[in-house]
């Protein structure tokens, strides 16, 4: 099958499991507008973004927590996330500013006093709501088209995975984002997605407060655990599966199936690390399924 057939054969598929293959038709903020030619990114997501539609070059700064790809030109730093310079932002002049919920309201107050046109994006909770958000930043980058093209091929691979694992038996799951008080995802987020479209069961979704205790996890006694850091805590999260290891009992232990995910990713996904970082799941969970998958995702690139 070639490549754009087997790309249209997936997305049709996802029209019939309810997965978002084209929230590009229903998004509101994605309508014809002026694209800006200069913008400052208040967010690390949304600079990664600009940068995955390859619009860097209409991008005039950053936050100190933002990743510039290797290889790419440095940009100006306006602060933190929650900490912006105001006069360095105005003193660059850019057509827009492109904040994030962190975004302090005072500060985007004196953005807009200075005349400076603040577009606040809400973080998204799903991979639908992500789409949404990198749709419509496309279009106000003036790469609409780019953005579309990028979901589509996003979409199918979260479809292809999606679509094998539910017809596989599901195993119970447990994550772990936090040490003290031991924190785990809830239900409606990225982390707790991931787990259930790779047909794994989130044994913690519904605590109520993301607080769950070793205890409830040697009851629930879960396939696998992951213990997700971001990418610089690889030490602290090798620590912590060494931790688990010393539970014998644990059928995740027994199978040697405690594994530490260092990718920023599973925190803070564009479209297209969404759609990695889910393989990496569905590896981790479904181990002989994702083998054999691979050549078929692999196609879609």
């Amino acid at each position: 099958m070639k490549k754009t057939h087997l790309v249209m054969a997936l997305v049709m598929t996802g029209l019939m499991t309810g997965l978002p293959v084209a929230p590009w038709v229903r998004t509101a903020s994605a309508a014809e507008q002026t694209p800006f030619n200069r913008v400052v990114s208040l967010g690390p997501l949304i600079t990664d973004m600009i940068y995955q539609l390859g619009a860097e070059s209409q991008l005039a700064g950053v936050t100190s927590y933002c990743t510039i790809p290797e290889g790419k030109q440095s940009k100006p730093v306006i602060g933190t996330v929650i900490q912006i310079n105001v006069e360095e932002i105005v003193r660059l002049q850019p057509d827009a500013v492109f904040a994030s919920t962190l975004t302090r309201i005072k500060q985007v107050e004196a953005l807009k006093r200075q005349g400076i046109q603040v577009i606040q994006f809400d973080n998204p909770t799903n991979f639908d709501t992500l789409c949404d958000m990198f749709l419509a930043l496309g279009t106000r980058m003036g790469e609409k088209q780019t953005a579309q093209e990028i979901i589509r091929t996003a979409a199918a691979k979260v479809n292809l995975i999606h679509n094998t694992a539910k017809n596989l038996k599901k195993r119970t799951v447990f994550i772990q984002i936090g040490i003290k008080p031991l924190k785990t995802a809830e239900q409606d987020t990225f982390i707790s997605s991931y787990i259930e479209l790779a047909g794994g069961i989130n044994i913690a979704g519904h605590t109520g407060s993301g607080i769950f205790s070793r205890e409830h996890v040697l009851k629930k006694n879960p396939d696998v655990i992951f213990v997700a850091t971001m990418g610089t805590s690889t030490k602290a999260g090798n620590a912590e599966k060494a931790g688990w290891m010393k539970f014998s009992a644990l059928n995740a232990v027994k199978n040697n199936e405690v594994h530490v995910l260092a990718h920023d990713s599973v925190f803070s996904p564009t479209p297209v690390t969404f759609a990695r970082t889910l393989m990496l799941f569905f590896s981790h969970i479904h181990p002989k399924a994702a083998k054999k998958l691979k050549p078929m995702e692999t196609a879609l690139e």
